[in-house]
């Protein structure tokens, strides 16, 4: 790659620059779309917190982690839910298809909780999948991020501030002392969590179509 020069780092915008990307590395995603911006964040995050551990600048990137990581456990419930609505999956757990109604009230929703109340009980009806132990430690991971973010701004935006510091410090439990790496460990967990029950519904949905079964 060719070295820019100070005066190109330099210079000011201009019209007719080419600025906006090209979709070829979209166009080369052989996956979901859906796959592609939730790891996206993921990923993003976890680079972020990495440089964080390595170079320090917590003050400054504290929100665009804690945003990032937010953001991914919302795009992983909704994708979930969507897939938990496929009719090999709904074989299997025997819960009702999602409206079109539905479908458009969920791609606008923001709340961690009211996404995970919707996808709780399909999570249930896999059986013995899921145990009652797991099932609590996601319900508190669920609550605790909406607590701080119930509407994906918090973070976004400066203007509500003083709201979302006073929501941190309600938020920490007595004894414990969580930095921001502690915090990036808890969503990593989280992200793994969900990633494999998306990986398990994954198979599901390959094994029936691998079958050809009709349903």
């Amino acid at each position: 790659m060719r070295m820019r020069t100070a005066e190109e780092v330099l210079r000011s915008p201009r019209k007719g620059d080419a600025v906006i990307p090209a979709p070829t590395p979209l166009d080369r995603y052989r996956g979901d779309p859906a796959d592609a911006y939730a790891f996206g964040y993921l990923m993003a995050a976890n680079i972020l917190a990495e440089h964080v551990r390595e170079q320090g600048c917590e003050t400054v990137l504290f929100y665009a982690v804690v945003f990032l990581y937010r953001h991914h456990v919302e795009l992983m419930l909704k994708n979930l839910i969507f897939a938990f609505s496929e009719p090999a999956v709904r074989r299997v757990t025997e819960c009702e298809e999602l409206s079109k109604e539905d479908r458009d009230t969920l791609k606008k929703a923001h709340s961690l909780q009211a996404l995970w109340g919707r996808l709780r009980p399909m999570v249930a009806a896999l059986g013995g999948v899921v145990s009652a132990e797991e099932m609590k430690g996601i319900n508190s991971y669920i609550q605790e991020l909406t607590e701080i973010d119930p509407r994906s701004q918090s973070f976004r935006y400066s203007t509500g501030l003083e709201e979302t510091k006073a929501a941190l410090g309600r938020a920490q439990k007595k004894g414990a002392v969580v930095d921001l790496q502690t915090f990036a460990e808890a969503m990593e967990r989280l992200a793994g969590w969900l990633g494999g029950l998306d990986s398990y519904v994954g198979e599901i949905i390959g094994y029936y179509d691998e079958s050809g079964d009709e349903f």
